[in-house]
């Protein structure tokens, strides 16, 4: 990555000040290589942007979720779907004291937009590269796998 020093400076100061906090994939043979990271973030998506199906028997009101960015570095090796899959675990825990139903997924470029579909997340209307999964989506694995 480019920046990645002022990736990391960035990342530093919003988890210091919890406005964000970022989780890394290390590689256990070089502790200092970064194979993969995702920042997650309280966020909320306006009530009509949200697919319908997901909004049923909600109010009209946002939709709180939570922020997902992710840059891998290692193609090919499924790091991708077990950073998903983290994620999706933390937010869960997160939601049971403080709300989120939503994964929100800011993808880099329609290659990545597409990547998160072929996993079940859902484009929002007019806004392509951001996309939601529901945090339900997620239980059924988890539980049989006795992560949560």
């Amino acid at each position: 990555m480019a920046n990645r020093g002022i990736a990391t400076a960035y990342a530093r100061q919003s988890h210091e000040q919890n406005a964000s906090k970022t989780f890394c994939a290390i590689d256990p043979a070089a502790p200092g290589r970064v194979l993969g990271f995702y920042t997650v973030m309280p966020s909320a998506i306006a009530y009509h942007n949200v697919p319908a199906p997901l909004t049923k028997g909600l109010a009209p009101h946002e939709v709180a979720g939570f922020r997902l960015a992710t840059d891998v570095a290692v193609g090919g090796w499924g790091l991708g779907g077990q950073l998903l899959v983290a994620a999706a675990l933390r937010c869960l825990r997160v939601a049971a004291d403080a709300d989120g139903m939503l994964l929100i997924i800011d993808a880099k470029n329609e290659r990545a937009a597409q990547w998160y579909a072929s996993y079940g997340a859902e484009t929002l209307p007019n806004i392509p590269l951001t996309l939601v999964i529901p945090l339900a989506s997620f239980v059924a694995e988890l539980k049989a796998k006795g992560q949560l």
